[in-house]
């Protein structure tokens, strides 16, 4: 597969950041480099949030084949399948299963040894338990990572057991749950800078009562590096006998329009999906994607926002946000929507343009390299969405029974994925 031929080459336009908290199809201008900011000041003792428990108990999602669940959990779990339906049968899809530990290709120097060069696959190791060094001193063959545990209870708790969400997924052929994490910076609104504070290495920042945004935003040239090493990944594995899930390719070119959604096209959506948009507590829009060649309609979609998570990554390019999302699609026609059009604006300066190059495997992950642009500014955007019917049917039959589920795995994979690309576009440091 001859795929070199993918890589993006831009003029000089501006690069325009994506910041979460202004809506979808508003655009502005990039941030100013300034110094880092630093995070607040520590809190006083009046400040200080009420004590943890010495021990966090063990979410049920945690427990593995043959451990025993708390009488509460056991109570949580009865309750779930007394009060619950099964859930619709989703469309098959090829469950992640533990992957054999192998040598990375040679381009993944940033995140593993060198290949050892030897053609044939490396032995696979026997079973995920730890051993040896690894192994602590309690002997529990599994040690968490605190970070993607911190990432599990975030979407456990806003998306898995969001009873308005789950009803609205199960009730309406119209909505899907979505997760996604985007890479990009967290920015200090005071400074306008990359938030910097005392941690020097990955956190989960506590943004409730910050003053912080989050810019989804990458250059021109990390695009084109992004672009060669996502394509490199994709020719490796797929070559016959590759010891690795195979990568797909698709590149698409769209256009987005976004439309208000009126009082009376709001009436005409199912009773779960109004109570949804009307929990948002926000007006809605309409966003309308048409194939850039065609103009043909590909989808016409709601997109209400949940909930975010923001970890900050000082000693990489990027910092990551998770992001729960309903996506809705619209059932009306979309001729009688009003476009939006902003002041000083035309309706063609509205249109957002997107490249994009798409990256999935294992039917679980994909990434998309996209470059948008509206009007006469560019931006370069990384985002991973995973599969929310893989990780639905993993849930769901951690609440059902105690039988073993990928649920966990499924989240450490992203976090791996946001760890693994930031690094290989993270300048090495002098003297490495």
């Amino acid at each position: 597969m001859d795929i070199s031929a993918l890589v993006h080459h831009d003029g000089d336009a501006a690069v325009l950041p994506r910041r979460s908290l202004s809506h979808p199809h508003s655009l502005s201008a990039p941030s100013p480099s300034m110094p880092s900011a630093n995070l607040p000041a520590k809190p006083t003792r009046r400040q200080m949030p009420p004590k943890r428990k010495r021990h966090d108990p063990k979410p049920i999602w945690a427990y593995r084949e043959g451990e025993e669940l708390p009488p509460e959990l056991q109570r949580q779990q009865e309750q779930h399948q007394s009060s619950r339906a099964p859930p619709p049968t989703a469309q098959p899809q090829p469950t992640p299963l533990p992957l054999a530990h192998h040598a990375p290709p040679p381009t993944a120097h940033r995140n593993g040894a060198p290949s050892n060069g030897n053609s044939a696959p490396p032995q696979a190791v026997n079973g995920s338990e730890l051993t040896g060094f690894l192994r602590p001193v309690s002997n529990d063959a599994h040690v968490y990572d605190d970070v993607s545990r911190r990432v599990c209870d975030f979407i456990w708790n806003n998306a898995i057991t969001n009873e308005l969400l789950r009803n609205a997924v199960a009730q309406s052929d119209l909505a899907q749950l979505e997760i996604e994490a985007r890479w990009g910076h967290i920015i200090e609104r005071s400074s306008n800078a990359r938030l910097r504070g005392y941690h020097d290495s990955e956190t989960v920042i506590k943004s409730q009562g910050m003053d912080i945004k989050f810019e989804s935003t990458m250059t021109m040239e990390q695009h084109k590096r992004m672009n060669m090493y996502l394509n490199a990944q994709v020719s490796q594995s797929n070559v016959p006998g590759a010891p690795r899930p195979a990568v797909k390719y698709q590149h698409t070119r769209e256009v987005d329009i976004f439309y208000d959604l009126g009082p009376e096209q709001l009436a005409a959506m199912p009773e779960t999906l109004k109570r949804l948009i009307a929990a948002s507590g926000v007006r809605q829009r309409v966003r309308v994607t048409r194939d850039q060649k065609t103009n043909q309609v590909i989808r016409s979609m709601i997109k209400i926002r949940i909930a975010n998570l923001e970890i900050s990554s000082p000693r990489t390019e990027w910092d990551y946000r998770i992001g729960i999302n309903v996506e809705i699609n619209y059932p009306g026609p979309v001729d009688k929507l009003e476009p939006v059009v902003e002041q000083g604006k035309t309706l063609e300066g509205m249109k957002r343009q997107k490249d994009r190059m798409s990256y999935s495997w294992l039917g679980a992950y994909q990434v998309d390299l996209t470059q948008v642009q509206q009007g006469p500014l560019k931006n370069h955007e990384l985002e991973l969405e995973l599969s929310s019917d893989v990780l639905l049917d993993n849930a769901d039959r951690t609440l059902r029974s105690k039988e073993p589920t990928q649920f966990e795995a499924l989240i450490n994979g992203m976090m791996n994925n946001l760890r693994v690309l930031s690094r290989e576009i993270t300048p090495t440091a002098p003297g490495v």
